[in-house]
């Protein structure tokens, strides 16, 4: 959806329609309504670069957002995994021996 809203505001700043835009680089009009509706996830990566190509922008405009989200979920499974490291240098051994075990069930 991120996607989709910055191809939406780069055609609306050149004052395009979106299906001019989908004529004009080669690709369905219809790909920009999947994307909207969250149907499709993300463009291909050519797709993008023609996008990125037509507007004279950095195919990093387009994916921006996109890989902003990514990397906020790898940082919070970061901070997860290092709370449980720090929780684990408090524990007994008979503790750490528990939590394999649970760890073990509950991943497998």
């Amino acid at each position: 959806m991120e996607t989709y809203k910055i191809i939406k505001e780069l055609c609306d700043s050149k004052n395009i329609k979106m299906s001019v835009l989908a004529a004009n680089i080669g690709i369905r009009s219809s790909v920009f309504s999947e994307l909207k509706m969250g149907r499709t996830k993300q463009l291909s990566t050519a797709t993008l670069q023609k996008i990125a190509a037509y507007f004279e922008v950095p195919l990093s405009t387009l994916v921006e957002e996109e890989l902003s989200a990514v990397e906020e979920k790898q940082n919070e499974l970061f901070r997860k995994r290092k709370l449980l490291f720090d929780l684990s240098q408090k524990a007994s051994e008979e503790d750490l021996d528990k939590m394999i075990k649970i760890f073990g069930a509950i991943i497998e």
